[in-house]
């Protein structure tokens, strides 16, 4: 009995470690998948907002910037990526579809005062003195130029009539730095 219990003893701890093996050897795979580091700054994306469009459930609605934090220094023109929670994003064309809608920036400017009023345009052409920028195609990345200086961001999300539903961002200020520095 002594004899089968040392064979059954040995054959157990063969089989562990065994099993040990299999996961250090498992070990490199498994870091060398969580090291690989993708270059997002460059991408855009080429999923259109028609394959967006849905109704997010009822949650917490937050509008976020996704790639700049407060204080950070661009050089002009430099890529803002930004999403929602709780709420679907959806072409203007899309028209009235609960729970959806699209983003703008408010570029130096207050959230609006009238809360039934929709989110003012540019004047066209107005590449100096920006204040609004319309996402009505359903995008969630643009590329902004803005001139060197000290500059507050907002994302405002709204409705397909661009009447805010005041789901907004914090307030972020970003220094664009001159060319060439």
């Amino acid at each position: 009995m002594f004899v089968h219990q040392t064979v059954t003893a040995r054959a157990l701890a063969i089989a562990l470690a065994c099993q040990c093996a299999q996961v250090y050897a498992a070990e490199p795979a498994r870091k060398a998948d969580i090291d690989k580091k993708v270059d997002t700054d460059s991408i855009i994306s080429t999923i259109g907002a028609g394959e967006r469009t849905r109704p997010f459930p009822v949650g917490e609605k937050l509008a976020y910037f996704t790639n700049i934090k407060d204080g950070d220094r661009v050089k002009s023109p430099f890529r803002v990526a930004f999403a929602v929670t709780g709420m679907g994003v959806a072409p203007v064309a899309a028209g009235n579809i609960d729970n959806t809608g699209h983003h703008h920036i408010l570029i130096d400017m207050p959230l609006p005062v009238d809360i039934k009023a929709p989110i003012p345009f540019d004047k066209p052409n107005e590449h100096t003195h920006q204040h609004y920028k319309h996402f009505g195609n359903g995008e969630t990345e643009t590329v902004l130029d803005l001139p060197p200086g000290k500059h507050t961001l907002r994302l405002l999300f709204a409705d397909y009539r661009h009447v805010p539903y005041y789901v907004s961002s914090k307030e972020i200020t970003v220094f664009v730095e001159k060319r060439g520095n």
